[in-house]
């Protein structure tokens, strides 16, 4: 599906178009289903964090978003009965948002295979600085957007997060003689501030020209587009995995099928369905549940200062997507 779903319709404070009002069962019905696909996206930074580390980054990126990529053309073909809205683009899309699309999809798993099981929580959590920073990049560039102190506080709790949640990492970085590898230990924060940032722009330009985009789809290209590119980094690299394992397979096939090919099909089929300030407002639960998922997997208790960082982030979504 379009991340512009995900993404540039998640921010009603943009001032949309009224949206037309469905009836209770649909209404019930996109919301059961905008849940489906939150689930399916909390998911996402643990079997990027365990698979990739465990099959190697670029087989985990290749293989995950071809899966992804390719059931969503299938799924577009089946349900859409046409394939050309995902491929024939406009040169717009070419131009800025799939560039965008394509960046954050190779560096979004950079950024947490390059954390350790410390800092994961706190790299993860930049990821959902996106909503906010979509706001702030709308009021540049989306016609009759300015800046609120809405956004302002937005921002201010997002970061307030961040902060909270790297808090001793941040100390080992700032303590004398704790700095040796400073580089290594920014590289994730730094990817995964890039990602953020590419997914915001993405955003805010679909949002910029929804009137034509929202007749395109540009999710299944550009997954085929990353996998493609992961794929000839690996080649070129000779990156291959010397043992290939079934929890590995396994993790890969599932980040494909599940955060990538059905968790943004469910949102495509809510957005329809429910109003957008509803489903904006149950998107802002994935902080916390990607947290929480997160801490089981690797088997480590939510310290409080992680609690609240995901609370205050998430928080922060909340206040930039309410209108």
């Amino acid at each position: 599906m379009c991340l512009t779903s995900r993404v540039g319709r998640l921010t009603p404070s943009l001032k949309h178009a009224p949206d037309t009002e469905p009836s209770r069962s649909e209404a019930r019905l996109g919301i059961i289903l905008g849940v489906g696909a939150v689930v399916f996206w909390s998911f996402g930074a643990s079997l990027v964090f365990l698979g990739a580390k465990e099959t190697g980054t670029w087989p985990f990126v290749t293989i995950a978003s071809l899966t992804g990529g390719g059931l969503q053309m299938i799924f577009r073909r089946m349900y859409h009965g046409e394939l050309r809205s995902a491929l024939s683009l406009p040169w717009r899309l070419w131009l800025i948002p799939l560039v965008c699309f394509v960046v954050y999809g190779l560096v979004w798993p950079l950024a947490l295979v390059s954390s350790n099981s410390k800092q994961v929580f706190g790299v993860s959590l930049i990821n959902y600085l996106w909503p906010v920073l979509t706001v702030l990049f709308s009021v540049w560039w989306v016609p009759g957007v300015k800046l609120t102190s809405r956004t302002v506080a937005a921002l201010f709790l997002a970061f307030a997060g961040l902060v909270c949640a790297n808090l001793k990492n941040i100390g080992v970085l700032l303590w004398p003689g704790g700095t040796d590898n400073s580089l290594g230990q920014l590289l994730p924060y730094g990817l995964a501030l890039v990602a953020a940032t590419t997914w915001g722009l993405y955003s805010a330009f679909l949002v910029r020209w929804r009137t034509w985009a929202k007749d395109y789809v540009t999710s299944p290209l550009g997954f085929i587009l990353i996998g493609l590119v992961a794929g000839g980094v690996m080649t070129k690299t000779q990156l291959v995995p010397a043992k290939v394992t079934t929890f590995g397979v396994l993790m890969t096939v599932l980040y494909g099928a599940g955060p990538l090919a059905a968790g943004y099909l469910l949102w495509e089929l809510a957005l329809p369905k429910a109003r957008v300030q509803t489903l904006s407002l149950v998107a802002a639960a994935t902080p916390i549940l990607s947290t929480l998922l997160l801490c089981c997997f690797l088997k480590t208790p939510p310290g409080a200062e992680l609690v609240v960082a995901a609370l205050l982030v998430s928080s922060g979504v909340v206040v930039s997507v309410r209108g």
